[in-house]
């Protein structure tokens, strides 16, 4: 069992971390399933469409949305079959450096948090805007 207190705290780590300033979505055009060792998407799309800022919100302690959007003109020609959420984070033997105000400590950068195959969309128009919303409840 978690406690309520460390779900609340998870949430928060990753609504700060992979919502917050370094946090980043990306979209592919693999669909094949997620290799748990991973590091980027199965064919991520080229940089004009990858790597779109994420905004955060809670409906309560324990649920995180996150969003990005993207252009129709972006994804335009594209079929979109994968979903990846990037950000950077400390290096393994450094999250004790964390709790400490103002420390600094090495980061690895665009790390994979998340990979998320689906059905095939696509044909999208310049005037498109594309809004994916990853949903995480802390249970």
């Amino acid at each position: 069992m978690i406690t309520d207190e460390i779900k609340k705290k998870l949430a928060l780590f990753l609504r700060e971390t992979v919502g917050g300033s370094s946090g980043k979505m990306s979209l592919g055009t693999g669909g094949g399933s997620t290799n748990p060792t991973a590091l980027t998407l199965d064919v991520p799309l080229t940089a004009a469409s990858a790597g779109q800022s994420v905004t955060s919100s809670s409906s309560d302690n324990k649920v995180i949305e996150l969003k990005a959007s993207f252009t129709g003109s972006s994804l335009q020609g594209y079929t979109i079959r994968e979903m990846g959420l990037f950000s950077t984070m400390a290096k393994d033997d450094q999250f004790d450096e964390l709790v400490t105000s103002g420390a600094s400590f090495d980061t690895d950068s665009d790390v994979m948090f998340s990979r998320v195959n689906f059905n095939a969309i696509g044909n999208f128009s310049t005037s498109d805007t594309v809004e994916v919303i990853y949903t995480i409840e802390v249970e």
